[in-house]
């Protein structure tokens, strides 16, 4: 009877999506996340007709995203200058984007639920599923805090990724939660408890087939992680700001040289966050380049981000860029990694012609051109897959660079824009994801931290305190071979579309 409350289904809208948010944070643990998106079915599930059930869902979205990511707007307002109205505005109008899907799962999967059918019950996951990725698809798409991050530390789930990906844990996230919520009908108890019990079977089955063999011989790549811990600046840095801030600037870079030579031994890789060495480039700073060099004549390999130039196409285009430095004969080799994900209106603007007085939030001025080719790293043997930030949230991206043949996933990231939030933790997630779905040992720098090193199976073997600057080192071991989802990572998602959309024929 409750159900039949509109003031009870406004709570449950509300309270849920506070409850999804809380999922989301930096340590959720196991019981909070196992009925993550029970609210999500509680109101597909409520009396009232279609329209209502859209809105309530809505409304649980609209809340969820706001309580996850409120880093946002503090982050417009502070780097991209914007009134403080204008950056809760444009927060408001994301969350209410992002919270459309959960509307629409609701209107979608609400009749399904009241057929009651055993075809029904395995649609309606699907379908949460197919929204899911499409949300994540475009140069805009937004695939962060997907459902299976909230099973970050259930025992299994990443064991679970390397065959089905973060998209078939999304899929039992959702059936957990469906069939959590049918235990409180009679009639469909049976059948809710034997898709739990399925569901703890895949997750042992999966954990067990995973485990770590015996050391072997394997060649260990040495491997240090720089993070100097410089946090965001501002244009006027660079443009003739007060004389402390360009003290600021030269105790910044003293200290990311000094400790790069700290960690700098032959035949170790270092790496250097993403926007480490701003605003100097590699290309146009003969300094900057001097220094570069005389840290990678001690021996070592030096990864860095710095914007590279292409002044051979008719109009110069610069790009987001990593730099791969290794010891040669003279001067350093170089190779490098365009970035092909870039984030709208922070590296480029979208339809930037029409639109030239929206300001971007990137520290290099001008915008980026994406890249157009997966390039891979050799690092004396092991062979870097690399993505830049924001790239390392995108599940199929990844498992191109395994494809082609890396054996040792990098990310690079400067989360100094968002603080002590949530936000430097959500993003870790998805690289523990990145890692356990391709079977490939992972390294994280951050400018401000999170640094980690992350094994084959997700899990964190070193990470770092935000907010200190440190020379995190560690052993890994390049590894070769391919997961079933690296060998199609679109396989699940694609399969749960055409669910979808028989089920929506099926409605």
């Amino acid at each position: 009877m409750p159900f039949r409350s509109l003031w009870f289904q406004l709570a449950l809208s509300a309270g849920g999506g506070v409850w999804w948010a809380y999922c989301f944070d930096q340590r959720p643990g196991v019981l909070l996340p196992l009925a993550a998106a029970v609210p999500v079915f509680a109101i597909a599930a409520v009396p009232g007709g279609s329209l209502r059930r859209l809105l309530l869902g809505w409304l649980h979205g609209l809340v969820a995203w706001l309580v996850a990511v409120p880093w946002i707007a503090s982050t417009l307002e502070i780097y991209g200058g914007l009134p403080g109205f204008a950056s809760v505005l444009l927060l408001g109008l994301l969350a209410l984007y992002l919270g459309l899907y959960h509307g629409l799962f609701c209107w979608l999967a609400g009749r399904l639920l009241a057929r009651g059918d055993a075809l029904s019950l395995l649609l309606a996951p699907a379908i949460w599923v197919a929204l899911e990725w499409v949300r994540g698809l475009g140069p805009s798409g937004f695939p962060w805090n997907l459902l299976a991050y909230a099973w970050v530390d259930v025992p299994g789930a990443l064991d679970a990724t390397r065959w089905i990906g973060s998209w078939g844990l999304s899929f039992l996230v959702a059936a957990t939660a469906l069939a959590l919520f049918l235990l409180i009908d009679r009639e469909r108890r049976r059948g809710a408890a034997a898709a739990l019990v399925a569901v703890a079977a895949i997750l042992s089955i999966a954990r067990w087939t995973n485990l770590d063999g015996p050391p072997g011989d394997e060649r260990r790549l040495d491997v240090a992680v720089v993070q100097p811990n410089i946090h965001m600046a501002t244009a006027a840095m660079v443009d003739g700001g007060p004389d402390d801030q360009f003290a600021d600037l030269a105790s910044n870079y003293q200290r990311l040289f000094a400790l790069s030579r700290e960690a700098c031994e032959p035949g170790r890789l270092v790496v250097w966050p993403e926007s480490a060495g701003w605003p100097y480039q590699v290309e146009r700073d003969g300094v900057f380049a001097g220094d570069l060099e005389e840290v990678v004549a001690g021996g070592c390999s030096l990864l860095l981000n710095s914007a590279r130039w292409d002044r051979s196409a008719p109009e110069e285009r610069a790009f987001n860029a990593a730099y791969l430095l290794t010891p040669g004969s003279g001067r350093a080799r170089r190779q490098t990694y365009d970035k092909m994900h870039l984030v709208p209106f922070g590296e480029y603007v979208p339809f930037g012609r029409l639109l030239p007085a929206v300001r971007q939030l990137a520290r290099q001025a001008g915008g980026f051109s994406p890249g157009d080719e997966v390039r891979l790293l050799d690092a004396d043997g092991a062979v870097l897959g690399v993505s830049i930030c924001f790239e390392i949230v995108f599940p199929e991206q990844v498992a191109a660079r395994v494809r082609r043949g890396a054996n040792l996933l990098v990310t690079i990231t400067n989360d100094s824009w968002y603080g002590r939030t949530w936000a430097p933790h959500q993003h870790l997630r998805p690289a523990r994801f990145r890692a356990a779905e391709n079977g490939r040992p992972l390294v994280r720098a951050a400018i401000t931290g999170i640094s980690a090193v992350i094994d084959r199976r997700g899990r964190v073997l070193a990470d770092s305190p935000i907010d200190e600057a440190i020379v995190m080192r560690a052993q890994v071991v390049p590894l070769g071979g391919m997961t079933p989802f690296a060998r199609a990572p679109l396989l699940v998602p694609l399969l749960c579309v055409a669910l979808a959309g028989f089920a929506i024929l099926r409605r």
